[in-house]
């Protein structure tokens, strides 16, 4: 008995049941466990893609867009109905392409120095940025698991490249881009990011494996503490991540917090009272209730979250108003490493140029005086 029958829905009424017939009558049982039916490619106008009306080959394809492209595409269609295959829907696919690739660029470009054996931090000891990443990239690996089990590839092109345009480079990627550049090379919480880095570009590597054969198989190459010599020959299996109830409802009220405030520093910018929010400094007051939730603890989580360079925050659950939220400049002066706003900018002789947390890490020898 055959684990799959994979052919057209032509065949509905052909092969798969002629061969049911003879299976039952010859065995007594069905010649397959489970049936895979997929429509036609056709083109934009709905016509049948063949040789016979002059349709592009596949080789013609490969060479103008990459096998992984190709491949990509494949992956991308509903393939229960007809599959339309154009010019303008393979240019949209390569730009996925290309989001998917950049992610895994930016992840392994910032692990040219991490040991895995000697640099990884427990989930213990990881930041709140990098235990919010982690626990959304687990619930990633479950749903694409899912996807993979039910033969749904489709759903596993849209929540892969989703997971990479909005948890990671709208946010967690451009968020710990400060540490990563700035602390001193060892300093915990760019150790915490850089764990985090390797295990999502693992686990990436792996759950595109079957659909991007080249590409996950090249960036693979350039894993610190990779467990095989390629990606092909490792079982991928989606990893729990232990995330308290406490956790995700704190995560809620920070994210909350963060799309009203992004709307008045839409405003300030418009209004040409700052340019890059890290010429912003933001006051928070109010009675409203994701706000009086927090712990001050919180709080340099939700600065490093808006990406300003000053926060305060004056929670008074007996407040006339919900939520207040004031931006102005930034006090001090641009450090020409972090790029952050700070009064401390030049009090350092040596390091005129950089404020007292970059002059730290200059010292400690974590790179060059300034940002690039």
């Amino acid at each position: 008995q055959a684990h799959l029958y994979l052919e057209g829905s032509d065949q509905h009424r052909g092969w798969f049941h002629s061969s049911l017939l003879l299976s039952l009558a010859g065995n007594g049982a069905a010649p397959f466990q489970t049936v895979l039916t997929h429509g036609f490619v056709v083109n934009d106008a709905g016509e049948k893609e063949a040789k016979s009306r002059g349709s592009k080959s596949a080789t013609l394809w490969v060479n103008d867009f990459g096998a992984d492209v190709l491949r990509l595409w494949v992956a991308s269609q509903d393939y229960r109905g007809d599959m339309v295959l154009s010019e303008a829907r393979m240019l949209k696919v390569a730009e996925t392409y290309r989001l998917l690739r950049n992610t895994l660029r930016y992840q392994l470009a910032n692990l040219y120095d991490f040991d895995p054996a000697r640099h990884a931090v427990p989930d213990a000891h990881l930041t709140p940025l990098d235990r919010w990443v982690l626990a959304e990239f687990a619930r990633l690996e479950a749903e694409v698991a899912r996807a993979y089990d039910r033969c749904e590839f489709h759903l596993v092109y849209q929540k892969l490249s989703q997971f990479a345009a909005v948890e990671l480079s709208a946010v967690y990627h451009d968020v710990v881009k400060d540490r990563l550049y700035t602390d001193p090379a060892g300093a915990p919480r760019r150790r915490a990011t850089q764990t985090a880095l390797h295990r999502m570009a693992t686990r990436l590597c792996q759950m595109l494996a079957p659909l991007l054969a080249f590409t996950a198989d090249e960036a693979w190459d350039f894993l610190p503490g990779r467990p095989a010599e390629s990606v092909h020959l490792t079982v991928w299996q989606p990893q729990p991540f232990a995330w308290s109830e406490a956790e995700a409802a704190t995560w809620k009220n920070l994210f909350a917090l963060r799309e009203a405030v992004l709307v008045e520093l839409e405003k300030a910018r418009q209004a040409k009272l700052i340019g890059k929010a890290l010429e912003a400094a933001v006051r928070l007051g109010g009675r409203d209730p994701r706000l009086t939730a927090l712990a001050p603890a919180d709080y340099p989580v939700l600065a490093e979250l808006l990406n300003v360079s000053a926060l305060e925050i004056h929670p008074d659950p007996a407040a006339a108003e919900d939520l207040r939220i004031e931006v102005t400049h930034a006090p001090g002066q641009k450090c020409a490493r972090c790029w952050h706003w700070e009064p401390d900018v030049g009090d350092q002789a040596a390091h005129p140029a950089l404020c007292g947390r970059c002059v730290a890490a200059v010292a400690a020898g974590s790179g060059t005086p300034e940002r690039a």
